[in-house]
């Protein structure tokens, strides 16, 4: 949920180099003609954290992958005040398809490659609800696994493909949040606001260690405060969050 923090945690988004290239078809030897198909949907091999190209200027996402399509704008920052990145999960031509962190849940548009700079993602989370366990993984190998607490049956967390928007210290170790928190593109479905927010899910420490293991909360994962000083410090934005 949405809490009152501070942003301290940096981070850097560096620039995959060559962007056109990898996503344009290979043309070298082939020759072409009029009937050529057009692109289609290709899934990445590997997701990729988005932003705009340019330092501070918003990022433009159209409705479909053409020039003629409605575009809306996100500020270059999020409310908390970390450098907005989207998650992009597939290409088609010269465009990437990326993941929203708006209502409702599950949200895409589409980017121009040539408006952003990219960053490959190494990690990914996963939340397993039945479990109550999180698990890291980087290359594919297991980083830390921990027992949560998650979603109260009336206010459950929710389930879905979202990914880290923000990394946040709390400012206070001993506090309900713990010492640090990551914001994820998710929105809890029962609660349209908490603490003055929109109902956004995060992913945090907490000052009940008793509740690790339950379904208690308002729709946020808790984890033990070491751990989740050790996914905020070592997680970027964008990183891939998987809930269910």
């Amino acid at each position: 949920m949405k809490m009152k923090l501070r942003t301290l945690l940096a981070t850097v988004v560096l620039v995959l180099t060559g962007v056109a290239a990898a996503i344009a078809p290979a043309a070298a030897g082939v020759a072409t003609t009029s009937h050529a198909k057009a692109p289609r949907v290709v899934a990445l091999a590997q997701p990729l954290s988005v932003r705009a190209a340019v330092a501070g200027s918003p990022l433009t996402v159209a409705a479909a992958p053409r020039a003629s399509s409605p575009t809306t704008s996100f500020a270059p920052t999020t409310d908390f005040g970390s450098v907005r990145v989207l998650l992009a999960t597939a290409h088609k031509g010269k465009w990437y398809r990326v993941s929203l962190p708006t209502r409702p849940n599950g949200s895409t548009g589409w980017v121009r490659a040539r408006d952003v700079t990219v960053r490959a993602l190494r990690d990914e989370v996963h939340v397993d609800l039945a479990a109550h366990m999180l698990t890291w993984r980087r290359d594919g190998q297991v980083v830390l696994e921990s027992p949560v607490a998650i979603g109260a049956p009336d206010t459950p967390t929710p389930a879905g493909a979202f990914f880290v928007t923000d990394l946040l210290d709390n400012a206070d170790d001993f506090g309900a949040y713990g010492p640090l928190s990551m914001g994820t593109s998710a929105h809890s479905d029962q609660l349209t606001d908490f603490a003055g927010g929109d109902g956004q899910i995060g992913i945090h420490g907490t000052n009940d260690p008793s509740s690790i293991g339950q379904s208690v909360s308002h729709g946020c994962v808790r984890v033990p405060n070491d751990v989740i000083t050790q996914l905020a410090n070592g997680l970027p934005l964008g990183t891939p969050v998987i809930i269910g």
